[in-house]
């Protein structure tokens, strides 16, 4: 589960307070430095979450990996902080922590984030991780409505493997030779991928906590780890999937409220009778995503499953009763196979197939009260 850690503060981080006179307004994005953007931090060293466009705040803290955590001062007008002066030098790299917890079906928890100078992890969001398949099981990340509309957008980097997971298997190169490998599994003239130049039709690096869920550019390219993908075909990363993301992020918006988020992989993707790795029985290609969204206010989930497979001649996934019309999140496309199959769940389907491992403020909740989240016209008023 996501981690913010609460600590006492050491005596080499520099905390000063404002007085309520004082207080500050950070506006974002236009308070961020477009390079060398830092990692923003409460005086507790939890991440800092902004309220809206503007956000009135009394202090705030900065950290770039090498040095000390600094506060950032208000300017001599008490208006704004000087957020846009704190800059870091080069990229800055997230990690992995492996928490050598049990999650899943056969997988152990990881956390993807920051290690700071007193020695605790700030996680942005967990991997629930098989090491034997490499593969992601599943992933939790809080995504903050009050703060969805005015996330700042940064150029995508490069994905990263992490420290100690991928021994022995390059990811960047199974992903540039899915093309030669599915021609040796199925033939030379096999039409299941295509050259990504010419088509959709090809494996994608399919973010499972998506990029755009985060406010700040140092959190989306912590998103950016191999630990976050599954193998996912373009036209459906690109079609039903990214319609599912955008709207979770509308509700998000519509509730101004947390939601948290799990989003999964079940079963290998099974082509001409036979299953799909990008490697030699490693890396699976899914043959379903899941996105279970909780609003623990209410007591409210919903779960969108789709069907990663553009060739699929069958209809929607048989994993559970769709509800999407029930829930108010029914779209045209999502039986287009295409962009790939999408239903609606109830969130205990999920939770008996995946074992998804929930936070303690979920877990204890009655599972019949998940079944609608939001009706469509408001979720659809979310941008």
């Amino acid at each position: 589960m996501i981690r913010q850690w609460i600590l006492p503060l050491c005596l080499f981080v520099l905390h000063i307070p404002f007085s309520a006179a004082k207080s500050c307004t950070i506006r974002v994005p236009e308070d961020i430095p477009h390079d060398g953007e830092p990692i923003y931090l409460n005086p507790d060293e939890s991440g800092f979450r902004i309220t809206g466009k503007v956000t009135k705040i009394e202090s705030l803290s900065v950290f770039c990996p090498g040095r000390t955590i600094e506060s950032v001062p208000c300017q001599r007008d008490g208006h704004s902080l000087l957020v846009a002066q704190k800059k870091c030098k080069g990229r800055i790299l997230s990690e992995l922590l492996d928490t050598r917890e049990k999650c899943g079906k056969s997988g152990t928890l990881i956390e993807i984030g920051f290690q700071l100078p007193s020695k605790h992890f700030y996680s942005i969001y967990s991997s629930c991780f098989d090491r034997k398949s490499l593969s992601p099981l599943y992933t939790h990340h809080v995504l903050n409505g009050k703060g969805v509309k005015y996330r700042v957008k940064q150029p995508r980097k490069t994905f990263r493997e992490g420290k100690g997971v991928y021994i022995g298997v390059n990811m960047d190169e199974l992903y540039k030779g899915q093309l030669e490998r599915f021609r040796k599994l199925f033939g030379a003239k096999q039409q299941f991928v295509l050259s990504s130049k010419t088509s959709q039709l090809f494996l994608s690096r399919g973010h499972l906590s998506p990029e755009a869920d985060f406010t700040f550019g140092t959190e989306q390219h912590a998103s950016e780890m191999y630990v976050n993908t599954a193998p996912q075909f373009q036209s459906f990363n690109a079609g039903n999937w990214l319609r599912v993301e955008s709207r979770v992020r509308a509700l998000a918006n519509a509730l101004q409220d947390d939601l948290h988020v799990f989003t999964g992989v079940l079963d290998v993707l099974q082509l001409a009778n036979r299953k799909v790795f990008l490697g030699n029985g490693v890396v699976p290609v899914p043959a379903l995503f899941w996105k279970a969204v909780f609003h623990v206010k209410t007591s409210a989930a919903i779960v969108f499953v789709g069907a990663n497979n553009p060739h699929a001649e069958n209809g929607a996934p048989s994993v559970c009763k769709d509800v999407c019309t029930e829930a108010g999140f029914a779209e045209n496309s999502f039986s287009n196979s295409t962009l790939g199959i999408t239903i609606c769940c109830a969130l205990k389907n999920i939770v008996k197939q995946s074992k998804v491992v929930l936070p303690r403020d979920i877990e204890g909740r009655k599972m019949q009260h998940f079944t609608k989240l939001l009706t469509s016209a408001e979720g659809r008023n979310g941008n």
